[in-house]
């Protein structure tokens, strides 16, 4: 077996690939041996109080540990410590007699932070360390963030990924600068607080601040000043972390050296590698998407600072239990102007030009960014072996079938040729944002007369037109259920004039609902249908008496319509969680909003079916329609019906039957099927819509 010198994992001899994070493996009989770190028993003391609590993780030249050290008020504070050998980096003098002096350090600038900054010359600006001093000596004894210890990253199942966690970090640029400052010259850019709790006070140089307050408790005691020599890969971590003040990166809150050794400090927290989830993949549309617009959030964030994060892989990228994402490895950010002489290569994730060691820019993390993606949608890691020569086939269909918009984005951010990439991350992140906020509806129209009655007087309608057009596209879905009555042919007559008039309406007045008036198109629609049933009552005096309800659902750009009159529902199956989103206009309905009776005395009330408006009912004047909006998701399930399904099917029923079927046909089979089941005392029309 090999151990892997990037993440530790150990591959099969032959192995040229490391099977986790892709680094390319030396031939056996090229490998030098690991120089290993050999790993601190656990109770070891070390400087500023902390002691080893347990070996969290081992890779051949670093340690990762579980540490922790006593409080003033006798509790203990817990931190993960990272352990690297200062010979390592060749910055001690032991390390070598004949090495030069260090140089003296360079006059900070203006901004040391800015784009052209080296990222070994990263300093804190000078307002931060005093303010960081003076922070640290009026609070040298505040208590811990947490004394529950929380399981090492790696150690547990991936959590669940949260697929609308993406609409709440798709931050504009002017709400990011204001949440996290540029550097830390103005305040301490932290992690958000949370739960309302103020931001702990900043430290500085080799030391930060004590972690933001977490569910309410006190902050940590801020870590002494430092002036440890901390080597070249874990100095320019510790400059970073005090740079790139955003949640979404992983940050050493302080460092010291210790015996030979340098340390750095990062919150105990849990932190599960994307590459630890590996048999969960692929993974939904929605979930990929969600990490990836994260990640765009969060590289566009250094970009903007003149960095380019270059190590992006399954390996390197977090998330904790909520879901939310972060980047482990700030060890190999550099700049545009400064070239790397050892640049981490994680075979089928870094760009291809790094390995021709052209010119390389910003591109090359897009590039990074949408090779994640392709793993994540496709569950394998893009062919990287000829990229020295030709570009490696990118392969979806017909192995992996994925939205085609997906499929096209992913393949422009992975182009051989930085030009023919998305030209910043910022635009990569605008086109996964609107793939992700995007939905397919797919939907089934069905009505059946019941087990009772001779005539049909349901009338149940699909309008479904769309134009993908780059001049004008629109989309118009129109979904209606009524409800005829009045004895018999006239409720047919009835509900069919009303879905025929919605129809027309709608299709009249196309550009108004493009425009955002879909809510009050749809209820001027059912109010034109009340004003044409009157119309052929006059024409037709035999008629008169006969009416219909009716419930419709308009889907058209920025968002879903409702509009209703009666006792037709609808509702929504959203979480898993089924709800009634219309109000019966009913005798019962008024009677339990009195609190006369309860919902389920109104389930079997003897007038349960005397309904107080509908079309067609009043001689004079509207019908009495009601509308609103709602924003639909990827994943919401919607259902229009006719009272002849919910007098025999429970809500409960309803929302096992929507929730099991993966198909709006065979949900809207099975409920009118359950309806007959039930009785089938009257006519049956749903209209099952699914967001995909």
């Amino acid at each position: 077996m090999v151990s892997c010198p990037q993440c530790g994992m150990q591959n099969a001899d032959e192995a040229k690939f490391c099977d986790r994070c892709g680094q390319g493996l030396a031939p056996a009989s090229d490998r030098p041996a690991p120089p290993g770190l050999s790993p601190l028993a656990a109770g070891a003391e070390l400087k500023g109080g902390w002691r080893i609590v347990a070996l969290i993780s081992q890779t051949a030249c670093e340690n990762r540990y579980r540490a922790e050290r006593a409080r003033g008020d006798g509790k203990a504070e817990h931190v993960q410590l990272r352990e690297r050998a200062l010979e390592a980096d060749g910055e001690t003098p032991a390390a070598s007699e004949d090495k030069a002096p260090p140089p003296e350090p360079s006059v900070v600038e203006e901004d040391p932070n800015g784009p052209n900054a080296k990222t070994a010359e990263l300093h804190p600006p000078p307002d931060l360390v005093s303010a960081g001093a003076e922070a640290a000596a009026r609070n040298p004894e505040s208590s811990a963030a947490s004394d529950e210890p929380i399981a090492a990253g790696g150690e547990l199942a991936p959590a669940a990924i949260n697929e609308d966690a993406a609409d709440a970090v798709i931050l504009t640029e002017d709400e990011a600068e204001a949440a996290e400052p540029d550097g830390l010259s103005e305040a301490a850019a932290d992690a958000p607080p949370e739960n309302g709790a103020a931001p702990a006070e900043t430290a500085v140089d080799g030391a930060s601040a004590s972690a933001p307050a977490v569910n309410g408790a006190p902050p940590a005691e801020a870590p002494p000043h430092t002036t440890d020599d901390l080597g070249e890969v874990y100095g320019r971590v510790m400059a970073l972390s005090l740079t790139l003040g955003y949640p979404a990166f992983q940050r050493a809150q302080s460092g010291f050296a210790d015996g030979g050794r340098a340390y750095l400090i990062y919150p105990d927290e849990t932190l599960t590698p994307l590459a630890a989830g590996a048999s969960s993949l692929p993974m939904s549309e929605g979930a990929a998407l969600a990490i990836a617009i994260q990640l765009c959030q969060a590289v566009g964030f250094a970009h903007r600072r003149g960095l380019r994060v270059n190590d992006i892989c399954p390996e390197s990228v977090a998330y904790g239990a909520d879901g939310r994402i972060k980047l482990t490895g700030l060890d190999y950010v550099s700049n545009d102007d400064e070239p790397q002489a050892d640049p981490i290569l994680n075979h089928g994730y870094t760009a291809p030009e790094i390995y021709k060691s052209r010119k390389v820019d910003k591109r090359a993390d897009i590039f990074s960014i949408g090779a994640l993606l392709y793993n994540l949608l496709t569950g394998e890691r893009l062919e990287a072996e000829g990229w020295l020569e030709e570009p490696g086939p990118i392969q979806f269909y017909p192995r992996h079938v994925v939205e085609p918009g997906i499929e096209q984005a992913v393949r422009r951010a992975v182009a051989f040729d930085p030009a023919a990439r998305w030209a910043n991350v910022d635009a990569f992140k605008t086109e996964l944002a609107r793939l992700a906020g995007a939905y397919r509806i797919r939907a089934a129209v069905m009505t059946d007369v019941g087990m009772v009655r001779e005539h049909n007087e349901d009338s149940a309608m699909a309008l479904e037109y769309r134009r993908d057009s780059l001049v004008e596209p629109a989309q118009t879905l129109l979904y209606v259920v009524a409800d005829g009555m009045g004895g018999a042919e006239a409720g047919e007559v009835a509900s069919a004039i009303a879905v025929g008039v919605i129809r027309d309406y709608i299709e009249a007045n196309a550009g108004a609902i493009q425009n955002g008036g879909g809510r009050e198109v749809l209820r001027l629609a059912l109010e034109m249908a009340n004003t044409k049933i009157l119309e052929y009552q006059a024409a037709n005096p035999e008629s008169r008496g006969m009416g219909s309800t009716a419930v419709a659902a308009l889907l058209a750009p920025g968002g879903c319509a409702f509009a209703w009159v009666g006792d037709s529902r609808a509702y929504l199956l959203e979480n898993g969680q089924l709800r009634q989103i219309t109000k019966d206009h009913s005798l019962v309905q008024r009677l339990v909003e009195l609190g006369q009776i309860t919902p389920e005395e109104a389930r079997h009330h003897e007038h349960k079916n005397v309904i107080t408006r509908s079309l067609g009912a009043r001689p004079q004047g509207p019908a009495g329609a009601e509308a609103f909006n709602l924003r639909l998701k990827r994943g919401d399930r919607l259902l229009l019906c006719s009272d002849g399904l919910t007098a025999h099917v429970e809500d409960a029923e309803i929302a096992e039957m929507l929730r099991r079927h993966r198909g709006p046909e065979a949900a809207a089979r099975e409920l009118i099927v359950a309806a007959n089941a039930g009785g089938g005392t009257d006519n049956i029309s749903v209209a099952a819509i699914y967001a995909d």
